[in-house]
């Protein structure tokens, strides 16, 4: 995603027609891949209890997911990422921090969730669609679009609730993403941990995707560049 980009996106369930449904309405096939994902975080869970997700993904690199507001979004530089954790975690950088492996080790940070995801994507027009089934037995969908400005982000979200409703899904029930379940079935302690933080599903946190509970959308920026 183009640095200072807004992403808007809404999950939902996939059904067994949600592809010829795509394909109706002429969207294209955008590739397919497979990716692993590991999740980090200190052993009080101090990161993600303060809605902060820092994420390897294999052959894509760091990634830090952060509250949209105020100032936070999507950090993909490693100065970005390495000082907004040591400003969660009230420490001070050190020389040998400047990559995120290194502030990783120095701050004692722990991989909590591993997982694979096979995707496949379509595009139509503006708008993204990511079919993701995860190795642990749980499938999402999520409509995407991008946009320059936070004035475009009302025209952006109907477009993609739009075309949401177009595939069948109405938007009624909101859809957990794969955190949220893997949380659930493989680490109940630390979900609930989070629930007690208030981050959560209910919460508009990242474990189901910020945004309006009734809808399962949100949207949220990018901060720090490739």
């Amino acid at each position: 995603m183009p640095s200072g980009s807004i992403e808007v996106e809404s999950k939902f369930e996939a059904g067994p027609d949600t592809e010829a449904r795509l394909a109706a309405l002429g969207a294209a096939p955008a590739g397919s891949s497979s990716f692993r994902d590991l999740y980090y975080d200190t052993p009080d869970l101090r990161l993600t209890r303060a809605d902060h997700w820092l994420r390897l993904r294999q052959g894509a690199g760091w990634e830090l997911k952060c509250p949209p507001v105020p100032h936070g979004g999507e950090l993909t530089s490693p100065r970005a990422i390495v000082g907004r954790l040591c400003g969660v975690l009230g420490v001070a950088p050190v020389p040998g921090w400047d990559q995120v492996p290194g502030a990783v080790a120095g701050l004692g940070l722990q991989e909590f969730a591993s997982f694979v995801t096979q995707r496949r994507s379509y595009r139509l027009g503006g708008l993204r669609v990511d079919l993701d089934q995860a190795d642990f037995g749980y499938a999402v969908a999520e409509v995407e679009a991008l946009v320059g400005a936070q004035e475009d982000v009302p025209v952006a979200l109907e477009e993609v609730l739009q075309l949401r409703r177009a595939l069948g899904r109405d938007g009624a029930t909101r859809v957990p993403g794969k955190m949220s379940i893997y949380l659930q079935r493989h680490r109940p302690r630390h979900y609930q941990e989070l629930l007690l933080a208030g981050v959560g599903i209910t919460g508009g946190g990242r474990m189901g995707g910020w945004g309006h509970p009734g809808e399962g959308w949100g949207h949220r920026g990018r901060i720090g560049g490739g």
